[in-house]
């Protein structure tokens, strides 16, 4: 754990590390949007970081018409975001200056629940 913290100080700079708990999973992306991951549960909290110096974009939800169509969020270091539903986690450069390195990690997800069959 502490070389994950370590590794991630490195990356996003001198920032405060919020602590995720899965693998923090890293690509390259550009003005485009790039799939990152999909996902289905009641709600889900991630930390999505993005190069120092550098503003990145999240978006959230279904892919559809080239871009996602739920919440769109600009940063710089990193940040957390919570996602609801079904959809997928797609990012993005925001600043102009080409490619640059994101990286991204679920903190924390709650499935979603059924109510069980009464037999």
């Amino acid at each position: 754990m502490n070389k994950l913290i370590l590794a991630t100080t490195i990356f996003v700079g001198f920032l405060t590390v919020a602590v995720a708990e899965g693998p923090w999973v890293t690509k390259a992306v550009g003005a485009e949007w790039t799939w990152c991951e999909d996902y289905v549960y009641a709600y889900a909290t991630y930390v999505v970081a993005c190069e120092p110096n550098r503003e990145c974009q999240v978006g959230m939800g279904v892919f559809a018409l080239g871009r996602p169509l739920g919440e769109k969020i600009r940063f710089t270091g990193q940040r957390e975001i919570t996602v609801v539903g079904f959809g997928a986690l797609h990012m993005r450069t925001a600043d102009g200056g080409g490619p640059a390195k994101i990286a991204f990690a679920q903190k924390n997800a709650e499935l979603i629940k059924t109510t069980p069959i009464p037999w």
